[in-house]
């Protein structure tokens, strides 16, 4: 990438701005086998837990931090209408195109720009799905994001939570030897990259949305094991053969807590 573009990147008083980081995020996040487990894997939670209990009709979904909105487009596609939100008007503009070539309908899609917490305390009361994938941890205060976040799921409605595990950051750190950035917890990372800023601590979510009144359907750990893996191992196995140890393993303890990402689901009581 060529350095005009890593200083044209903005993090701003309310987190990352992935303007003119778009073709870098989607080739080295959702171009690459680690991209597909995630989007994989939070797929089987939606056809194992959601699917086959929300009611029939369409529903009001928002997408906060939507990016390209590779997994909420999937849901656009069933014809339930979205409201997708970014801090990032390049993400935005990729969301459309995917739209466009989904051969979704616009008029079931809302986009609107800027920081999650100016631009989420003005939409809607309350939806029957809130998506917030990898977000959490690129807000300077991702509790208090969280919180809100929370906030618009309605009664009954349900909330899809992906963020960067900071217990898989840390057991990382320990094999690679680490140790003076583990005993600073120093998470800062190289200016222009793509690991985020605020790794999650697991227990502040689910204590979190316990307080706010919510109910954990399923708890699931992202890649437990392939970013752990030597490389050349890693690329001896087929993807087909990860994607089902990745199952095997992903909702058991330890390996759960300790992947690199974790996905919730959570639902609101009536």
């Amino acid at each position: 990438m060529s350095k005009n573009i890593v200083k044209s990147q903005k993090l701003t008083s309310h987190g990352q701005n992935f303007n003119e980081l778009k073709s870098r995020f989607q080739s080295n996040i959702y171009g690459t086998p680690k991209g597909k487990l995630r989007l994989d894997l939070i797929q089987e939670d939606f056809d194992t837990y959601f699917y086959p209990v929300i009611p029939q009709g369409t529903l009001e979904v928002l997408d906060v931090g939507c990016g390209d909105a590779i997994f909420s487009m999937r849901l656009a596609a069933k014809g339930h209408r979205l409201t997708m939100a970014d801090i990032s008007s390049d993400m935005l503009e990729a969301a459309r195109q995917r739209a466009e070539s989904n051969g979704v309908l616009t008029d079931s899609l809302t986009f609107i720009q800027g920081p999650l917490q100016e631009v989420v305390p003005d939409l809607a009361s309350s939806y029957d799905l809130v998506i917030a994938h990898a977000v959490l941890e690129w807000v300077d205060e991702p509790s208090k994001a969280l919180e809100l976040i929370a906030s618009k799921v309605a009664p009954g409605g349900w909330l899809s939570l992906a963020f960067y595990n900071e217990n898989g950051l840390t057991y990382r750190n320990l094999l690679q030897g680490n140790f003076k950035k583990l005993k600073k917890g120093d998470w800062d990372q190289r200016k222009g990259g793509l690991t985020p800023q605020n790794p999650i601590p697991p227990e502040m979510v689910y204590e979190t949305l316990s307080d706010a009144g919510m109910n954990q359907i399923c708890r699931r750990g992202i890649r437990t094991f392939y970013d752990f893996m030597q490389r050349h191992v890693r690329e001896g196995r087929s993807y087909e053969d990860v994607l089902e140890m990745e199952r095997q393993f992903s909702t058991k303890e330890p390996f759960l807590s300790i992947a690199r990402y974790i996905h919730v689901l959570y639902q609101r009581p009536l």
